[in-house]
């Protein structure tokens, strides 16, 4: 997912004589009163478009009723996850991809030769019967093509391409979903073999840390363009991983080293810093910022009294965990990073 912002639409052809066909091939569902008939793109489309799928590859009609909603997405992607993933895991996705009438993932599972001998021209027919914006179909096709007869090391992916603000806020939130499950893994083997009290602790800490995260995805990001979800996933993520490398980083003996003083320094200079962007603009809470798009100093004071609640709870960890560290050398950590945070909103 590497070569655009991306995001994830389904598409809905399948050559199956139980399922029924789009209303139209290429898929020009998503271009609106666009023409595209001449471009190159569709003639490419066009010539593959009587390429079917090998017998072999299409399980029985009478098996494809009780995978309606089998989540084909989900699927594809935590089985391309696993470091060997089975054949028969393979044939459970494609299955579930042709039930769902699943032109993403059939694809993806063609033009990377999951579970199915690698098809360059099938890939590229299922791609043309996804719905996409013209730039996003040109690029997708010229993509494909670029691999043909050709090994290309890199994973293909449906959001290689991507060119919309739509398919890019879907995109990430398939990363999110990616990312959490490789996220949570390593932070609950890091604890996993904690005293019970510490755990618990830890577990306060990270529902500290949500609702901190949250905040900052839902009241400090502007919200105002056409990437606004997945601006806001960024932020969340960014502040779980951050926690993340923090605790992998205070388990191998990588703690903070902080003076009081240089403790309520950072101190004095976010609590300037806060009330200089409290007395921004109109004189009402709800207000927005100047020049921060939809932050209001509402949502401002939310997302701070939710990173103060952080603050504390990982000082608490601190205190079970790092007994050694004292407790102004994590909370100058943290302050000297919300002071960045905050200092953005005043430039």
């Amino acid at each position: 997912m590497k070569r655009a912002m991306v995001s994830i639409v389904a598409g809905w052809m399948v050559m199956l004589p139980a399922i029924a066909q789009p209303p139209d091939y290429p898929n020009t569902s998503a271009m609106g009163s666009m023409d595209g008939i001449g471009t190159t793109w569709y003639r490419q489309c066009m010539a593959v478009q009587q390429v079917q799928p090998p017998a072999r590859d299409l399980p029985a009609a009478s098996a494809l009723h009780g995978l309606r909603q089998c989540g084909a997405q989900e699927r594809y992607y935590d089985t391309r996850q696993r470091v060997a993933a089975s054949p028969t895991a393979w044939d459970q996705v494609r299955h579930c991809a042709l039930a769902e009438q699943d032109s993403a993932v059939l694809m993806m599972l063609y033009a990377n030769g999951y579970g199915v001998s690698r098809h360059d021209e099938l890939a590229l027919k299922y791609a043309c019967s996804m719905p996409a914006a013209p730039a996003e179909m040109d690029a997708r096709v010229a993509h494909l093509n670029e691999r043909v007869g050709r090994h290309d090391p890199a994973i293909f992916d449906q959001c290689d391409d991507v060119t919309s603000s739509h398919m890019g806020n879907y995109c990430a939130a398939i990363q999110q979903r990616l990312d959490n499950r490789e996220r949570n893994g390593k932070v609950g083997a890091l604890i996993k073999g904690w005293p019970p009290a510490q755990q618990a602790v830890a577990a306060t800490l990270q529902a500290a840390l949500e609702v901190f995260a949250s905040s900052r995805a839902d009241q400090e990001t502007d919200m105002s363009g056409g990437l606004r979800a997945a601006l806001a996933i960024e932020a969340r993520s960014f502040e779980l991983d951050q926690f993340a490398r923090d605790l992998q980083e205070a388990e191998k003996g990588r703690l903070p080293r902080y003076t009081p003083q240089q403790y309520q320094q950072l101190e004095c200079k976010m609590g300037a810093l806060f009330e200089r962007l409290m007395a921004r603009g109109a004189g009402k809470s709800g207000a927005h910022l100047v020049g921060a798009g939809t932050v209001t100093k509402e949502g401002l004071r939310a997302t701070q009294q939710a990173w103060q609640a952080y603050r504390d709870a990982w000082v608490a960890l601190g205190a079970a965990r790092y007994p050694n560290v004292a407790p102004h050398a994590w909370k100058a950590l943290l302050t000297q990073r919300r002071i960045e945070q905050l200092a953005e909103f005043e430039s």
